[in-house]
Parts: structure tokens; sequence; C-alpha cells
């Protein structure tokens, strides 16, 4: 999945540190800020982040070169975060849901410095939080909890991030006003296709179960352009991904033991996407499996599912499959297989994947 918009939000990453010592306060005031990124000799530079909170809960809006704002929602760092990229036009492309294992407090790693500043016209006093794991952070606060200057240091002290408050209204601000547009919550919103073209006949529908060691196992359905790929992994975990073939678009979820993730991509395809193949290798060998013989390809770059190597039958059908997983590679064999038309109705996530509750959000 194309990704390369949601990585302009890295400086909404950077601020949400901040935030996370904002949001242990529970002083904190409703307020409406402007971060303004510094470039290393302490000078204003792209880009300058607008900060919205109340009750201990955040919005943050980045606006890129490009027109594109990168937006983001929740509570702090340890907590459920929604991220969305909007273009200027107003349409939203791609989400991010994302709640990561649980780690301590950072609050429990954080010293006060000997020293204080005076940022747009607020005092503030300086703090640290180090974490092996992540640059060190100072931070400016102010009495009432709100950070005014932040940055992100290196071992070697080098700033890697830094930003200044630049503008602060302190004024009432409702949960109203922060929530984002309901629609991306919604699973219709990112599946919906940009055409309906009919089917086509070299790519039939199908079912087919794979099974690898233990408990692991995939589900995969076709409807073309649609495809369906259920992953369960021997320690609990599932990864679901729904994906227009066609118009590179849909939804990765994964759900673990103790973290959970939602990516959705959802973008205006252009004529070379439309036309675009698949790029897979013949790597010269065939297989048997289920009374059908099949040859192994390499997907090469363009394969989104993580597969290195796939033993597809001349319609297409994976029959075994080699994945590259986080902590081993895995091997998959075809136990079922029915070629059978599919409603994609049938490819549907778990109904905690577009929660709010699930991610922590009001």
């Amino acid at each position: 999945m194309k990704t390369a918009a949601i990585s302009g939000a890295i400086a909404c990453l950077a601020l949400a540190g901040s935030a996370a010592a904002q949001a242990g306060r529970d002083a904190a005031p409703d307020y409406v800020a402007t971060m303004q990124a510094l470039d290393r000799d302490g000078r204003p530079a792209d880009p300058a982040v607008t900060v919205v909170h109340h009750d201990g809960m955040f919005l943050t809006e980045t606006r890129l070169r490009d027109g594109q704002a990168s937006i983001g929602f929740g509570p702090d760092r340890n907590a459920p975060v929604l991220r969305w990229s909007r273009r200027p036009d107003g349409e939203v492309t791609l989400m991010e849901l994302l709640m990561p294992a649980r780690k301590p407090d950072a609050a429990d790693r954080t010293r006060p410095l000997d020293a204080s500043s005076i940022v747009a016209g607020q005092t503030c006093r300086w703090r640290e939080t180090a974490d092996a794991l992540r640059p060190r952070e100072q931070s400016c606060v102010t009495g009432d909890g709100i950070v005014a200057e932040t940055k992100l240091l290196s071992d070697k002290d080098v700033a890697l991030y830094h930003s200044r408050l630049a503008s602060l209204e302190r004024r009432a601000v409702t949960l109203e006003d922060m929530r984002p547009p309901p629609e991306i919550l919604t699973a219709d919103f990112w599946l919906r296709p940009a055409s309906i073209r009919a089917a086509d006949p070299a790519r039939p529908d199908y079912e087919i179960t794979l099974e690898g060691a233990g408990q692991s196992g995939l589900r995969l359905l076709r409807h073309y352009p649609w495809s369906y790929r259920e992953q369960r992994d021997t320690d609990g975990a599932i990864t679901v991904r729904i994906w227009n073939e066609r118009e590179d678009r849909g939804i990765l979820y994964r759900q673990g033991r103790d973290d959970r993730h939602l990516r959705a991509s959802r973008r205006a395809p252009s004529s070379s996407d439309l036309d675009a193949t698949t790029g897979r290798v013949s790597l010269g060998k065939g297989d048997t499996v289920l009374g059908e013989t099949c040859e192994w390809f390499d997907p090469a770059p363009a394969g989104h599912d993580g597969a290195n190597r796939q033993c597809l039958t001349k319609d297409g059908l994976p029959l075994k499959e080699d994945a590259a997983g986080r902590t081993a590679d895995r091997s998959y064999t075809a136990t079922s297989l029915r070629r059978r038309p599919v409603d994609p109705q049938e490819m549907r996530l778990p109904p905690e994947a577009f929660s709010p509750a699930a991610w922590g959000l009001p």
C-alpha cells in the first residue's frame, strides 16, 4: 500500500510526544495553538502545526507544501491514535489507526531541568523525557500544562526536530469541533470503487483455504478487481486485507494480542493504474496441489500481500505460498479450492476494526 502522503505527518508524530506531556496534566485548559517548526539555526521552517486541545484530546493539522494536510486525533502517544491525509480539494485519501503495544508511562522517565523560558509571551519550565527506544525529548511546559517548545535530540545533542509556540488562544473548545469526518470511520468509504467494470473472465472468482505450520492459515477470496486475504498466525494475530487490484485502494487491518493497526487508502486511479500488470517473474518450476498444476512466481515489488513466492494456476489461483513473516518465513498449501461466484459483501473486516470505542476514541 502506498503511504507516501502519510510520511508527511512526521511533524505531527514528533508533536505527539509533546502532546503526551500535556495529556498527563489534568489542569491543561482548552486551547488552540500554532506550533512552528524551526531549522537548525532557529529560523521558521515548514511545517506549522495547528493544535486544538479539549479535555485531554488533541487535534493536530499539518499543512504540507503540496497543499495537502496531515491530521491527527487522539489522547497521546501511548493511546489509540487516528491520522488521515486530506487533499487541497478536501478529499481524504489515506487514513491510519494505530494502537501500539502498551509501554511504561513516559511520565515515569521525565525529569525537570533547571531552566525556564518565555515563549510567545508564555512562561514555561523545561523538562526532559529519556527513552532508550526514542531520541531524547526536551519540552518547555507552562504552569497549566501547555507545551510551548519542544526538541527531539540525538545522542550527540543534535536537534532532530524543533518546534516553538507561535500563537496561543485559551478558549472553549467542544468535542464536536474536533471530531474527524464520520465517513472515514466506515469501511464503505474506503471500499467504494471509483468505477464499475464488467467481470474479467480471465480472472475467475474463487475461495481458497491454505494451511501452514501450527494453527496458521490463509483464507482467500477474489471477485476481480477485489481480493480478500485473511491470515491467522500461530500467536492468535489476524491480518485482513481487502484490496482493489485495479485501482490500488483498500484496507489493511492487523490485530494482535496487545496491538492493533488499520491502514486505508483511497485515491483516484490513473489510466496507468487501470492497465497495470503484476510484474511477477516465473521461477521456472511447478507443483501439483488438489489435483491442479501450478507454476511458481516471484510477485516482485508489485506484490502488496507480503508474499515472496506463489504457485499459481493458469487462471491465477494461488495453491502454495512462501511468505515472509515478521519473525520467520512461512509456507502455506491449499487444502480447499472452490471456483464459485463471490459476493464482495463476503469480504468483511472484524466488527471492531472501525469501532471508535475499540480504539479508545470518543
